[in-house]
């Protein structure tokens, strides 16, 4: 019974997310719900996750979904970005996320405290990694014209790098 009524209620998630304006007002009421179901639902984790609906720093005070997040990603780019925290103000302005925004990445903001937790479990969408902003170590894809100028300023400061290493040894 468990499994048809799930069953049942995602296909009228469906027919809800058809329409923006339902959708919202929906969303609105159960956003925890569904955050909630991605966290502990395996099985229906992946469906659950095209309901999933975030601020992101492109859409301003509109929701975008991972689909419509896919759909502006760059070539190049290969993983989601997003940002967890307070309040949309807060990760607005985290210089996290000023880099990226420079770069012409968008963020998507999390600001509910569930979020952390379901992303923990999703870990991915449609084989786009999703990959905090705030995490150590984050690499961004490069394209060719940054990996020229790189490679001129490394040569540029070769010569002063060796300079100073013969002074500190």
């Amino acid at each position: 019974i468990r499994k048809n009524l799930v069953k049942k209620c995602i296909e009228l998630f469906e027919g809800i997310a058809e329409d923006k304006d339902n959708f919202k007002k929906f969303y609105e009421q159960f956003a925890k719900n569904i955050k909630l179901g991605v966290h502990e639902d395996t099985t229906n984790r992946k469906k659950l996750a095209d309901f999933l609906r975030y601020h992101s720093s492109q859409t301003g005070d509109d929701l975008t979904g991972f689909k419509d997040y896919v759909s502006r990603m760059k070539e190049n780019q290969k993983s989601i970005y997003y940002i967890t925290g307070e309040n949309k103000e807060a990760v607005e302005s985290s210089s996290f996320v000023e880099r990226l925004r420079k770069r012409g990445y968008e963020v998507l903001y999390m600001t509910d405290p569930i979020d952390e937790y379901a992303v923990q479990q999703l870990k991915e969408w449609d084989g786009k990694t999703l990959v905090s902003v705030t995490k150590e170590g984050l690499e961004l894809p490069e394209d060719e014209e940054e990996q020229k100028k790189y490679e001129e300023d490394k040569a540029k400061y070769e010569n002063l790098c060796k300079a100073m290493k013969e002074i500190l040894d």
